[in-house]
């Protein structure tokens, strides 16, 4: 069973490349991140490598410390 904060870093992934009206194939080209791979980390069906998390959040200019934080917070925030 994959844990509520993998869940949350696959949801937030997604979240992160709708907000800026990315198809996962843009993504991928932006990134360099097998489009495969990010459709992976988006649903959750893969194992994640925090390489490739910052590599796919770079186009965004989004560093893993940003990245992490909104996490945390949203889960927090559901956590009150």
């Amino acid at each position: 069973m994959k844990s509520d904060f993998l869940k949350a870093v696959s949801s937030e992934l997604k979240i992160i490349r709708i907000e800026h009206n990315d198809l996962q194939e843009e993504l991928s080209n932006k990134s360099g991140v097998a489009m495969s791979t990010i459709s992976k980390y988006e649903t959750g069906g893969e194992n994640m490598n925090i390489n490739k998390i910052e590599q796919i959040l770079k186009p965004y200019n989004i560093s893993l410390f940003i990245f992490f934080n909104r996490i945390l917070a949203k889960t927090q925030k559901n956590n009150d």
